[in-house]
């Protein structure tokens, strides 16, 4: 099930993008469900539950009453129940302020039909990118984990803890294999996911900031960066956003 959200604090507002959002699904047959939130304070009451299913794309209104659209999207940055963000406003002195990894795009209001087309689209392209990978764990099971699922990679000894996220808050749950972090490494190639250090390789799709250490999103888990490492690191890590923004262009 697609699931969007609508956050603004006009109920009109919320109302043309659903109906804008309903003139595209009529051409593409999806199961979809909408969530609509008056504030960013409901927004964030969402994100506490832990029954609550991800939201794969969230309109949000820069400015409303209480929390505004900009401090809401640095709260769920580090969250996983809000998959992407697309800001729909008339403040376009903000727009600098919008950018983050979760956002993919900034509409003017009036909202219009194309535009509302090309966020959806450019979300639902990227859950397909969103692929299973598959692991083998240290009991012989194969588990397959979506790649954004996947937080980072710790060596330990001869085995490797692949860390994940789980449903309620943040990274802990993690997968051991008996695979060592070099061979893991050369499997993981075909995905977005890099050596940082002897010890550890991360999931670029969650890393929040690359330098003297990685920062990822809804961890407080503060990854070391090997000097040996460092300059090859920073120079996928920044490809990768180079990447990831001329798609949603």
């Amino acid at each position: 099930m697609f699931r969007i959200g609508i956050c603004d604090d006009v109920s009109d507002a919320r109302q043309i993008i659903h109906n804008l959002c309903e003139e595209y699904f009529k051409e593409n047959t999806i199961k979809h469900e909408y969530i609509s939130f008056s504030s960013g304070e409901a927004v964030l009451f969402y994100c506490e539950g832990n029954g609550n299913g991800q939201i794969d794309i969230l309109f949000l209104d820069v400015e409303m009453s209480g929390i505004s659209g900009i401090d809401l999207k640095d709260t769920v940055l580090r969250q996983n129940k809000i998959w992407r963000i697309v800001f729909v406003t008339n403040h376009s002195e903000s727009i600098y302020h919008t950018f983050s990894r979760k956002t993919i795009g900034f509409i003017p209001k009036p909202p219009l039909q194309e535009k509302i087309n090309k966020m959806l689209a450019i979300t639902l392209n990227e859950l397909e990118e969103n692929v299973a990978v598959i692991i083998k764990g240290y009991d012989g099971k194969v588990i397959e984990i979506r790649l954004e699922d996947i937080a980072y990679f710790k060596a330990s000894g001869s085995y490797t803890e692949i860390v994940t996220y789980t449903s309620s808050a943040g990274s802990g749950s993690y997968i051991l294999s008996t695979k060592k972090i070099g061979d893991l490494e050369k499997e993981m190639m075909p995905y977005p996911i890099i050596r940082v250090h002897k010890s550890f390789m991360v999931n670029l799709a969650n890393v929040i900031d690359l330098g003297e250490k990685v920062t990822l999103q809804n961890s407080s888990m503060e990854i070391p960066v090997g000097r040996s490492y460092k300059e090859r690191a920073r120079m996928k890590y920044l490809q990768y956003g180079r990447n990831r923004m001329k798609k949603r262009l």
